[in-house]
């Protein structure tokens, strides 16, 4: 009788264990369905974080090149910014593909989170992006759901010029540090006839390009009444005998050879005439990735926001430091030509006494190290050039010589139009147009805003 009874319940259990293994199965293979469509999901945010984010940036540097920072409170010039910074928003998010599609101009939104206050917006136009990647293909999901899947990212980038940045936080300005800064230390002083008057360079009543302690841009806007598209030419203020500098005063538009600091990693020399030469030439030819940072008070040793006359660089001439370094950095020989600034023809730039055009246009020259190849023609158009250069800007009040280390209290991005040949009254004189003021003034405070890079307007992602 027991014998019988266990016999009943084993034949009651059968297939009991062939049911358990498929219901296993089934979720083993739902917890499979949902990982590969999980995963896909996951795969088409980072896809589309990484356009919102490419788009922001893209548009922010647009914003720069457009002239908002340099004339903050011209309304003209930021709603014709904007127009030009969505389609380069909508350009760059719409060459990638997420999911296996490319994305639509319609998925890309772009919208200005300050863009209501004039004054603000000019000081830091902020930029945001959202992408989105709608219908998502999706495998297993749709036992449970038929609707359809869709994913969005945003992103912020902010263009920061430290300008005016005391207009809107109350107190002293932002400092900021870019890096690859060239070494021609320059005067706050605008050397334009029109702009600074009878007034001495360092002398009470000289006409500067920004405040030397709020960092705000003295004559803002374009030429010829604001500084930005002036165009001037650079020369030494060494004079000789050699080999060393024997510095004069401060004079517009006349620098001084800057010793820059070392840096550990060593610079970074793409250009093939790079790398040899004095250290003041090497710094011309290639990215000295030591930071600057301009506007807080320095205390010597440091070489942090200081700089200092380099005393070993020969007065400039045919075939001076100076000279040979510039021409090798913007790729410029004799009969072969550089990038060239807003469609100029022939050597030089906008025309002295010409209004420098908004968005900035970089055509490639005939000497590109790019041009000719199937990457790049001479006459296309480029975001970016050799040319296209920060230098430092220091106070000069008082006319002092700068024998002993000097603050940085801001920046100018130029386009270094041409470097004059050897041998005539010119030579080691350089030409260049000035595209940005950054003026972090000698009364900045608080931490630095890093800029990255080169250019004088730290541009940045602010919220992903």
């Amino acid at each position: 009788m027991r014998y019988r009874g266990r016999e009943h319940r084993r034949n009651g259990e059968r297939g009991v264990t062939m049911i358990i293994v498929a219901i296993a199965m089934v979720s083993m293979l739902a917890m499979v369905a949902l990982a590969i469509d999980v995963i896909t999901l996951y795969a088409a945010r980072s896809e589309a974080q990484r356009a919102a984010d490419s788009a922001a940036l893209a548009a922010a540097k647009m914003l720069v090149d457009a002239g908002v920072t340099g004339d903050p409170g011209n309304a003209g010039v930021q709603a014709a910014a904007k127009t030009v910074a969505t389609k380069v928003a909508q350009d760059v998010a719409t060459q990638i593909v997420i999911a296996a599609r490319q994305v639509q101009a319609a998925d890309v939104t772009v919208t200005y989170p300050n863009g209501g206050i004039a004054a603000t917006f000019g000081v830091n136009p902020e930029v945001m992006v959202t992408v989105n990647r709608p219908s998502l293909p999706t495998f297993f999901s749709r036992i449970w759901s038929r609707a359809a899947l869709s994913v969005s990212a945003s992103a912020t980038a902010e263009a920061f010029n430290p300008s005016n940045s005391s207009s809107i936080s109350g107190v002293a300005g932002t400092p900021v540090i870019s890096r690859c800064v060239k070494p021609f230390l320059l005067p706050n002083c605008d050397p334009d006839p029109g702009h600074a008057g009878a007034a001495a360079c360092g002398t009470p009543g000289a006409v500067t390009f920004f405040d030397p302690t709020t960092g705000v841009i003295t004559l803002p806007g374009q030429y010829p009444a604001g500084v930005i598209g002036e165009t001037l030419t650079v020369k030494s203020s060494c004079t000789g005998p050699g080999p060393g500098c024997t510095p004069n005063g401060p004079t517009a538009g006349s620098y001084y050879p800057a010793l820059m600091p070392v840096a550990a990693s060593g610079n970074a020399c793409p250009s093939t005439c790079g790398g040899g030469g004095t250290a003041f030439e090497n710094d011309i030819e290639c990215c000295n990735p030591s930071p600057l940072t301009c506007g807080t008070t320095a205390t010597p040793p440091s070489a942090t926001y200081q700089l200092q006359l380099d005393n070993t660089v020969f007065p400039e001439g045919g075939g001076g430091p100076a000279q040979t370094g510039v021409q090798c950095l913007i790729h410029e020989t004799p009969g072969n030509g550089q990038d060239l600034l807003n469609g100029s023809t022939g050597i030089g730039l906008t025309p002295p006494g010409a209004a420098l055009n908004y968005p900035l246009q970089i055509q490639v020259g005939n000497n590109h190290p790019l041009a000719g190849t199937p990457t790049l023609s001479t006459g296309d158009y480029v975001t970016t050039s050799d040319s296209l250069v920060t230098v430092p800007i220091y106070d000069a009040t008082g006319g002092v010589i700068p024998n002993a280390p000097v603050n940085i209290i801001g920046f100018l991005q130029v386009f270094i139009d041409h470097a004059a040949p050897g041998g005539g009254p010119n030579a080691g004189h350089f030409r260049v147009t000035i595209v940005n003021v950054s003026g972090c003034g000698s009364g900045a405070t608080g931490p630095p805003v890093f800029t990255g890079s080169s250019s004088a307007v730290p541009v940045r992602l602010i919220h992903q």
